[in-house]
């Protein structure tokens, strides 16, 4: 793979809170509080896995605890955004749209890392370096799409 495609991928999987600050900005300045609180929450978690990354690298050098860490945090925003779905403080098609976006990604880490350790295939590198940041694209347009509802809805006629 050419050395620029890994540093672009380098740079999308570590500035997705870049990425959603101006639907945060926006959901905010519309009041849109479920769809504000959505890309909030998501955006801590994004930053919090971007905060830990190197300390959690330097620190797994047998590559069993990131994987269990990462699938944990992916769990864990499930289960924060799932409740506040429930509570009817996010969306709830949004809650549960992002959750059928992210259930593969605590799928992919434990199986990455069931592999790494038992099986050694040879294509799940390239399962791991291609689904998770396609599903963390997928998880910032689930991010957006209040946002692309409200440009593409019609005014009603009058």
């Amino acid at each position: 793979m050419p050395h620029w495609i890994d540093s672009v991928i380098v740079t999308l999987d570590h500035s997705w809170v870049f990425i959603l600050s101006p639907a945060i900005f926006v959901f905010y300045l519309r009041k849109d509080w479920p769809a504000f609180y959505f890309a909030v929450i998501t955006a801590a978690f994004f930053l919090y896995g971007t905060l830990i990354y190197s300390a959690l690298k330097a620190f797994d050098d047998i590559y069993v605890w990131r994987y269990v860490v990462w699938a944990f945090n992916d769990i864990a925003w499930m289960a924060v955004i799932a409740y506040l779905g429930i509570k009817d403080k996010v969306y709830l098609w949004q809650s549960a749209l992002g959750q059928l976006v992210v259930i593969m990604a605590p799928i992919l880490q434990l199986f990455r890392l069931v592999d790494r350790h038992l099986w050694d295939l040879s294509y799940s590198t390239y399962m791991y370096k291609t689904l998770l940041p396609l599903i963390n694209v997928g998880t910032v347009v689930v991010c957006y799409l209040p946002l692309i509802y409200l440009f593409t809805r019609r005014s009603p006629q009058t």
